[in-house]
């Protein structure tokens, strides 16, 4: 070797050997997988536009539950649906063909997939050639290609009724997925021995095979692969475990009842364990375990003058103030005014705003001052007491007032003014149960937000957009109705998400919500039609002359006026309204990169404008595998501030108020 070459060879070692020590000092930050999530299911969704997710246009129960979590949770996710789409491998990829989901959810019935919608080679290369996790559902692995990935040996199913004469299904194996819930046994009641699927005191069930008790369920008979661990199982036979396929990647199984994500909080805990097992990390909302709504229905309503068998004075400002706002005020508390912003005045035939309603007794002998419920209305908001949302959508009546079998308007005090279906707005139950026309139904949820944001100068984001309630069966339609509700501004309803990607009907989970009406701000008295909301359909049977002779009538359901038990039984709650709830379902949240910890948080000026003066809070969880790759001493900074907690398995990060984008760095001492 030359002299020439010598120096170079001697130059290139001591450049090397000083990048080995370089990097031996500055520990590198693990990898970090996209925080998303696919949901591939079978056939359990039967809605054409894949929009709806709601109990009319999903078959069971176990797709809602697992979409529940995940849009309350705050987990990002998309969903693939094999009775209509292929396992494609650039399904699972993202525009630049790498990994687009940190982990799979796998709940596709194996019995009920063909062609390449059960190309199960794709499902092996999304774990093992791309490090995308996988967690399958129940009895879905009933197939040997699923099983294998798993780590299983699939040896057929068995539906089983547990009760007392078999065996429950027991959390056993220490993990972090089953961390907390060691011990547990589903159903959760004392079970005595039985019969084991496989094994136990020697008794072995056949596939199709069924013991008589209570709950079923479907069993998968297998046994465990050595590299597989068994977290859970019934009798002998594995029912809930984990594969590690590299440090990163997981495979994750857990069995049991498809109802049992509803029925059971520990079944909850342990797929959201899952997830982050899976992923490395989450980030989650929980702000909705302890929340509370109050809401009062109906402020502004005509038919509080017209109907038979509602009718009452319309609050005064004094009454607002006296049971509503100055004991929310003492207590630091608010609720949800879900009012009708919308008057439909038979006289002149047309629906107005009932602020500027003059003053007038109605025939049943009441005052109506709509204008002092209005500034009543004005101070509760002032105060900070009052969130205003329209009820059903504008005036709580029928969208035509004029055809067969009207005219309402104008009719008599006991003919189609007294018929109760035509104080329904979103559908037209008056005529048989039909949708709304589509045009007319974005025409009154329009109605509705301007005419709060005229009256009050606040924006709405809540409405009644049950998507397929009361829709008759024998009828088309009600498909559009939360899109339709998306495309006027709003975001969320009593039980359900609503967006311009799908409207979801939540099974569980939502803010704790109870609803009574501007009634039961009215003083009792002794007359009949004067009844509780269990004893209302009393006043079906009393005569026009009955009803006309009280100033009460309909169904109460609190006592707002004699007591303030309904804030005191509920004072360790965290009262909240409709848009937060808003603003944590519609909340963006993605990692920023993939070679540190970091999280972005995108709030936008409308469905998140609670954010805007309030902070957020969210927790974070990590893995231990994760916490181990970071290290002792790692530090969390919150919109580039550094954070005082030492990182945990488990923290809640406090946002500070603000729209727009909020980031959560994670670094490495």
């Amino acid at each position: 070797m030359n002299t020439a070459k010598q120096r170079i060879f001697i130059l290139s070692f001591v450049l090397l050997a000083f990048a080995v020590v370089a990097l031996a000092g500055n520990k590198q930050p693990p990898a970090v997988k996209p925080f998303r999530v696919l949901v591939v299911i079978g056939d359990q969704w039967t809605d054409p536009l894949s929009y709806n997710i709601d109990s009319k246009r999903v078959k069971g129960g176990e797709f809602i539950d697992v979409v529940t979590m995940l849009k309350i949770w705050g987990v990002p996710f998309d969903i693939l649906r094999l009775d209509e789409q292929r396992l494609q491998i650039n399904r699972f990829l993202d525009g630049e063909a790498k990994p687009n989901y940190g982990c799979v959810i796998w709940m596709a019935d194996p019995d009920k997939l063909q062609g390449f919608s059960a190309n199960y080679q794709t499902l092996k290369r999304v774990v093992e050639e791309y490090g995308i996790s996988l967690i399958a559902l129940f009895d879905n692995i009933k197939t040997t290609q699923v099983a294998d990935l798993i780590g299983v040996k699939y040896e057929g199913v068995v539906d089983l009724r547990q009760g007392r004469k078999t065996d429950g299904f027991t959390i056993s194996g220490k993990h972090f997925i089953t961390s907390g819930a060691v011990g547990t046994v589903l159903p959760d009641e004392k079970l005595s021995a039985a019969p084991s699927i496989v094994g136990g005191n020697g008794v072995t069930l056949k596939p199709g095979e069924v013991i008589e008790e209570k709950s079923k369920i479907s069993v998968i008979r297998c046994t465990a692969g050595d590299a597989t661990k068994v977290l859970g199982q019934v009798g002998q036979t594995p029912q809930l475990t984990v594969r590690d396929v590299t440090s990163d990647t997981k495979v994750i199984w857990i069995g049991g009842g498809k109802n049992w994500f509803r029925t059971y909080p520990v079944m909850r805990r342990v797929f959201r364990k899952s997830l982050v097992y899976a992923i490395g990390y989450g980030i989650f909302n929980d702000n909705f375990d302890n929340g509370f709504i109050f809401i009062m229905d109906d402020i502004g309503c005509s038919e509080h003058a017209w109907s038979l068998r509602w009718h009452y004075p319309t609050p005064s400002k004094e009454t607002l103030m006296k049971y509503l706002i100055e004991p929310l005020e003492k207590r630091g508390l608010m609720m949800v005014q879900n009012i009708t912003p919308g008057f439909a005045n038979p006289k002149n035939k047309i629906i107005e705003s009932p602020w500027s309603v003059k003053p007038f007794k109605d025939i049943f002998g009441n005052w109506q001052d709509y204008g002092s419920t209005k500034a009543g209305l004005d101070e509760g908001l002032r105060r900070g007491v009052f969130e205003i949302q329209p009820h059903r959508a504008w005036s709580h009546m029928n969208w035509d007032l004029d055809s067969e079998p009207g005219p309402w308007w104008g009719s008599p005090i006991d003919g189609e003014m007294a018929v109760t279906n035509w104080y329904n707005e979103i559908v037209d139950v008056r005529r048989g149960g039909v949708s709304v026309p589509s045009n007319d139904l974005l025409f009154l949820y329009k109605s509705g937000i301007d005419a709060i944001r005229k009256a009050f100068g606040v924006v709405s984001l809540s409405a009644e957009v049950r998507t397929g309630a009361e829709i008759s069966p024998s009828k088309p339609g009600g498909n559009d109705n939360g899109r339709v509700a998306a495309i006027a501004g709003l975001g969320v309803s009593r039980e359900c998400y609503v967006g311009f990607d799908r409207t979801i009907e939540f099974s569980m989970m939502m803010p704790e919500q109870f609803t009574c009406h501007d009634l039961d701000l009215t003083a009792r008295t002794n007359n009949p039609a004067d009844a509780t909301e269990e004893g209302w359909d009393a006043l079906l049977k009393m005569t026009t002359e009955e009803l006309m002779a009280s100033k009460i009538a309909g169904g109460r359901r609190a006592n707002l006026t004699d007591n303030t038990n309904w804030i005191d039984a509920h004072k360790d709650k965290h009262w909240m309204g409709f848009n937060e709830t808003c603003a944590y379902l519609h909340s963006n949240v993605k990692e920023m990169k993939r070679s540190t910890l970091g999280i972005e948080f995108q709030y936008d000026d409308h469905y998140c404008k609670y954010f805007e003066k309030k902070p957020s809070l969210w927790t974070l969880e990590l893995s231990d595998g994760t916490r181990e790759k970071f290290g002792e001493g790692a530090t969390v900074r919150i919109d580039g501030k550094k954070a005082r907690m030492v990182l945990d398995s488990k923290q809640v990060l406090n946002i500070p108020a603000g729209l727009g984008t909020h980031r959560i760095e994670i670094n490495t001492k």
